[in-house]
């Protein structure tokens, strides 16, 4: 549950904090008063988009921090596990400053935005007015009627089997692209694979000729100081190792000074030695100085720098070249036998394809029944009897004409018939704004993840009064028995029905030229009072204040 929310900066509030109530919280206040910021604010710290113009001014950077409860919470405890995050509490912060430089921290780690919304699914589910139409858009409403159904296996093997055939697809493609050689680039090819073949090139001959050009060119130079080096070393009258091994031994033999610590170094010093003139001994016995080998070294170097010109190509590179070669004659050649195989198993892709969509079809059909008779009983609490909800499920099989997609091909529709004997219209064609109101709020309680903590309604009861507006009011209350529910509203019926009521408002400071918004939790009497205003306006009455009563008691 969303236990408290601080905003500071934030479009007109300058600073406040607010604790929650764990079951029905509204939010009531004169129009342009803010009562949609807060919304804002909780959205932007979950990691809504937010733009330069919700900073307020007060300050150069505004700031948004919740904490939630999540002691119940299993969903959301085992993701902040699975992320590395503690998962014993949960506070999430927002900043945003002027030069538009966001930053976000989950438990006080630095987080991108992407995995705050990916938690935020699993917290707060936002309803608005903005989702009455995304309410009215296919896609929405498939993935409304796929939450409610059982059938998240086919689900998965239908998107493994989409991605099967894209990929196959992607493979068929590159192969006509490498496969499509003309009679003369396929000569073209035919003849530089076969000077490549004839020139015999090995991997990494062409580095190691010239490694091996080198040591024969200076063959004279590299045996004479090497030998140098070993007579220095060994055979002189004098040699290094001679005068080590004699300085060790009087160093042994010396009183009144330990010399050991010396003598082991002298004696690693020796051991180098003897290693280092059999490793010159060795590297000697090796050289030839032959004019014939050197001459036949450039030779080959030449040869193989010809033809790397030739096909324009460098010399290093020349064997990785006859490779690619040697691959597009190959997928040339084997073209129709590859794209036969390709063309087979793709054939058992799409049979495959149409066999998991005809099962998720027929699972749809089933789920859009049990869907529509829930919502179309909630329609009818909301004060329209005669409605009937219904769940369209058009399938189409998998043919050229159309492509793969990761979701089916079924075309959903909610359709509904407001009123007895009607034919049943697309939800786009609803003409009342009242009853698509209702009807939108009654598809989004019944529709809705019930995995998230809390859920926010934010003037979705525009268009409507009265009765209805009672029990949209006593909806959301029943609601809030299992999740935590908010409501912004400008209805008496709905917020009379909350746990907590919290008012909004807004004060000019002229010598500033600042409009600052303020909250307000209320006590009975005071929620007497804004109730009366609501239901009656500026003037309160005794008739006002007593239905304001009413509306107390019924909630």
């Amino acid at each position: 549950m969303l236990q408290s929310i601080y905003i500071k900066n934030y479009v007109l509030i300058e600073q406040l904090e607010i604790d929650f109530n764990q079951h029905m919280t509204v939010f009531t206040g004169e129009t342009g008063a803010g009562k949609s910021i807060t919304i804002g604010a909780l959205s932007l710290a979950l990691g809504a988009r937010g733009d330069t113009s919700v900073i307020g001014a007060f300050g150069e950077t505004c700031e948004v921090v919740v904490s939630f409860d999540i002691a119940n919470h299993s969903a959301v405890r085992q993701w902040l596990n699975d992320n590395d995050f503690d998962d014993d509490n949960l506070m999430i912060r927002r900043t945003l400053n002027k030069q538009g430089r966001s930053q976000l921290w989950i438990n006080g780690s630095p987080t991108p935005a992407h995995l705050v919304k990916a938690l935020g699914r699993y917290l707060v589910q936002i309803h608005g007015q903005h989702d009455q139409i995304k309410l009215l858009n296919s896609t929405t409403q498939r993935q409304l009627l796929d939450r409610s159904g059982d059938y998240g296996e086919l689900l998965t093997q239908i998107a493994d089997v989409t991605e099967a055939l894209k990929q196959l697809d992607s493979d068929r493609l590159a192969l006509q692209q490498a496969g499509s050689l003309s009679a003369e680039q396929q000569q073209l090819l035919d003849y530089q694979y076969q000077e490549l073949h004839e020139l015999d090139l090995k991997k990494g001959e062409y580095e190691q000729l010239h490694q091996d050009l080198l040591q024969v060119s200076h063959a004279q130079d590299i045996q004479q100081v090497c030998q140098q080096t070993i007579h220095d070393l060994d055979e002189s009258d004098h040699s290094v190792r001679q005068v080590l091994a004699q300085h060790m031994n009087q160093l042994k033999q010396l009183k009144g000074f330990d010399a050991t610590q010396v003598c082991q170094m002298l004696d690693e010093a020796l051991i180098n030695v003897q290693e280092a003139i059999q490793y010159l001994s060795d590297h000697v016995s090796r050289i030839e100085h032959d004019p014939e080998q050197q001459n036949t070294i450039e030779q080959r170097l030449e040869q193989i720098t010809h033809i790397a010109r030739k096909q324009n190509t460098q010399a290093e590179q020349l064997h990785d070249h006859q490779q690619r070669l040697a691959e597009q004659l190959y997928q040339h050649q084997h073209q129709s036998e590859q794209q036969a195989a390709l063309d087979k198993k793709r054939q058992e892709l799409r049979q495959q394809y149409n066999d998991i969509s005809q099962q998720l079809s027929q699972a749809r059909q089933k789920a859009a029944q049990q869907l529509a008779t829930k919502i179309t009983d909630m329609i009818q609490q909301l004060g329209l009897p005669e409605a009937q909800l219904s769940i369209q499920v058009s399938p189409s099989e998998f043919n050229d004409d159309n492509k793969p997609q990761s979701h089916g091909l079924d075309h959903i529709e909610f359709m509904i018939a407001v009123n007895k004997g009607q034919t049943p219209q697309a939800l786009s064609k609803t003409a009342s704004g009242g009853e698509l109101s209702r009807i939108c709020l009654a598809i989004e309680v019944v529709g809705q993840n019930h995995d998230h903590s809390a859920f926010v309604f934010d003037e979705v009861d525009t268009g409507i009064g009265g009765a209805t507006a009672s029990k949209v009011g006593a909806i959301m209350r029943k609601l809030s028995k299992q999740h935590q529910v908010f409501a912004v509203t400008h209805l008496p019926q709905v917020a009379g029905q909350a746990h907590d009521h919290i008012l909004v408002s807004k004060s000019s400071d002229q010598s500033q030229g600042i409009t600052r918004s303020a909250i307000q939790h209320l006590n009975r009497e005071q929620r007497i009072q804004e109730l009366a205003r609501m239901a009656g306006g500026e003037t309160i009455t005794e008739t006002t204040l007593a239905q304001a009563e009413e509306f107390l008691k019924t909630g």
